[in-house]
């Protein structure tokens, strides 16, 4: 799933098989959405790459908006949104089961410092579920970027509870005191 990988084709799939209703089509959409599923650890999170490798590509997988993607493709599925009237309900049922198994580990994964919860790193230890870091120079560390897709992903929820609402709060408090402001980028000729 990194790199937008699977979540594009799996909607773009979606988009053939609502248009055109070829079964080579539903039946490459299904194995995707099956293998997309399979993917998903018990704790909710999503590896980089599956199947799973003896590398960082385990870990629970933030960067590059990986997980996230998956989630609001299978919230999509499971909300049946127009691009996805053709899933079977048990597979509709999967999906959304899938979203409400993560929600738990977002929640869970905000990273706190000094006792206030702050947003996400990119990675995960998929056991202890700690920031951890992935290649060489991808150290575990708070990422602002992604965390943005994150709380966009948790101010979906129509009736949210009190614990996402606290976490969207904090992590929107993060960013306030965190906001970098008289900083220009200028790039010149060189």
């Amino acid at each position: 799933i990194d790199n937008s990988a699977t979540t594009t084709q799996l909607r773009y799939l979606a988009k053939v098989v609502t248009a055109k209703n070829i079964e080579a089509h539903k039946t490459a959409f299904f194995n995707g959405l099956d293998f997309l599923l399979a993917m998903q650890y018990e704790n909710g999170g999503f590896p980089q790459f599956f199947p799973l490798k003896n590398d960082y590509s385990r870990k629970i997988t933030f960067n590059d908006n990986a997980m996230i993607n998956a989630l609001r493709l299978l919230r999509d599925i499971a909300k049946r949104k127009e691009d996805f009237l053709f899933v079977d309900e048990e597979r509709r049922s999967k999906a959304e089961k899938a979203v409400e198994k993560a929600i738990p580990l977002i929640l869970k994964t905000q990273v706190e410092i000094n006792g206030k919860k702050t947003i996400w790193s990119a990675q995960y230890d998929e056991v202890a579920l700690k920031p951890a870091g992935a290649r060489k120079f991808e150290p575990a560390s708070l990422t602002a970027g992604e965390s943005v897709g994150i709380v966009r992903f948790l101010m979906h929820d129509s009736k949210p509870k009190q614990e996402i609402i606290d976490a969207i709060e904090s992590a929107v408090e993060w960013y306030r005191v965190n906001k970098l402001s008289g900083i220009r980028w200028e790039r010149t000729a060189g």
